[in-house]
């Protein structure tokens, strides 16, 4: 990874999607298809990621990524909050490793890295500096 490339902040909408019913309860791995619009070989396998909930609903899973990013088809099952059932269909995806987090939002807020919350792209980047604290906080 590039020196500015050390983990990606991914942020979750979860009035659209139910990452619940993909998301095992119990503690353990799950494997989720994430939608992405990044390029073909632009994300080394094992890159570590946070999942960030939008609107205060802080962190809600941790992981890595698995493989590279591929044309797949999404779920259309349980998992999309109707009106959003679209998102399920054919698209790039990158697949991801996730465990269940559930850690507030204040970790953030309580930190100089308060910036984070504010993020709009789906996956973005994170710095060293960024990747560490996220590892020391969230897990």
């Amino acid at each position: 990874m590039t020196k500015d490339r050390f983990g990606l902040l991914v942020r979750c909408n979860p009035s659209k999607w139910d990452w619940r019913t993909e998301v095992a309860q119990d503690g353990s791995e799950s494997s989720v298809m994430w939608t992405c619009r990044l390029k073909q070989g632009s994300i080394p396998e094992q890159t570590p990621v946070w999942v960030l909930g939008t609107n205060g609903s802080g962190f809600f899973c941790t992981g890595y990524t698995l493989g590279d990013i591929r044309e797949t088809d999404g779920s259309r099952d349980n998992n999309w909050k109707p009106g959003h059932e679209h998102r399920g269909g054919r698209a790039p995806r990158i697949e991801l490793k996730l465990r269940m987090t559930l850690v507030s939002e204040d970790i953030l807020r309580a930190s100089p890295f308060d910036y984070l919350i504010n993020r709009q792209n789906t996956f973005s980047w994170l710095t060293e500096e960024e990747a560490f604290f996220l590892e020391d906080n969230v897990g």
